[in-house]
């Protein structure tokens, strides 16, 4: 039986000594994340296609627990790259949050308040392209995909580990947008 101070929410969700990846961690929602992670005890390696826009992000949290490694997490090739580079500095990690995204196509529907017939609704969508939407999906998606089967490996080694108390964990940080008739990138 766990002792009350197990169940404590500081020891709960600790995260001191925890070794995390964050894909898109260079800015927005990824960078916060980064943040919070770093102020409560974890070493994040922060991943990203623009080596400037990580080393700025780093630099900005002022810390060595923040490791840049540049990463496109469209390619295999560069997944594959990040996780030589972080399993050579650490062996493994905890937590992986695939947080890398990329705005959709635009459509331009009226308002909610206007009916739309589906003959315009189709239209509308139909006059984006293909490309357009696959390459959406592709980076929002199919990347998420793959970036959690290059770091199970690590991820299992975290496990292994045992250097914290959770289990290893993938959170995939997703939008609202997918809920809304409008493309709306």
């Amino acid at each position: 039986m766990e002792s009350p101070a197990t169940l404590q929410a500081g020891n709960l969700f600790s995260v001191t000594g925890l070794i995390a990846v964050v894909t898109g961690g260079g800015t927005g929602i990824g960078l916060l994340i980064t943040k919070a992670l770093v102020a409560n005890g974890a070493t994040v390696y922060i991943l990203g296609r623009r080596g400037d826009v990580l080393r700025q992000a780093a630099q900005s949290i002022g810390v060595e627990a923040v490791k840049p490694v540049i990463c496109d997490v469209t390619s295999k090739a560069s997944l594959t790259s990040a996780v030589n580079v972080i399993s050579a500095d650490t062996g493994y990690i905890n937590l992986l949050i695939c947080n890398a995204g990329i705005s959709g196509p635009q459509t331009h529907l009226p308002s909610s308040e206007h009916q739309i017939s589906v003959e315009d609704f189709s239209r509308v969508n139909m006059d984006v392209s293909i490309e357009d939407y696959t390459r959406t999906f592709r980076a929002n998606v199919v990347a998420t995909w793959y970036t959690t089967m290059a770091f199970l490996r690590l991820l299992d080694a975290g496990n292994r580990k045992g250097n914290v108390r959770q289990k290893s964990q993938v959170v995939a940080i997703t939008s609202i947008a997918a809920f809304n008739k409008n493309a709306t990138g």
